[in-house]
């Protein structure tokens, strides 16, 4: 899998998840119950993966405004 974008919070990596599934593509948020403290106070982002396949049409989806 590869990341195919970064957030700072959950809410926000969510609603990315959703645009994707509407769209057929299957992702997958990590980090966001990571025990590194850095992760909860948003410096290294919560990643919402993709399979690599499907980067490219994901970033494009994700790029788009909704």
């Amino acid at each position: 899998m590869k990341v195919a974008a970064e957030y700072y919070n959950e809410y926000d990596a969510e609603i990315a998840k959703g645009r994707l599934a509407s769209e057929g593509i299957k992702a997958v948020i990590m980090n966001l119950n990571s025990s590194y403290p850095g992760v909860q106070m948003g410096r290294h982002g919560i990643q919402l993966m993709v399979n690599e396949e499907d980067l490219e049409t994901a970033q494009m989806i994700l790029d788009t405004p909704a």
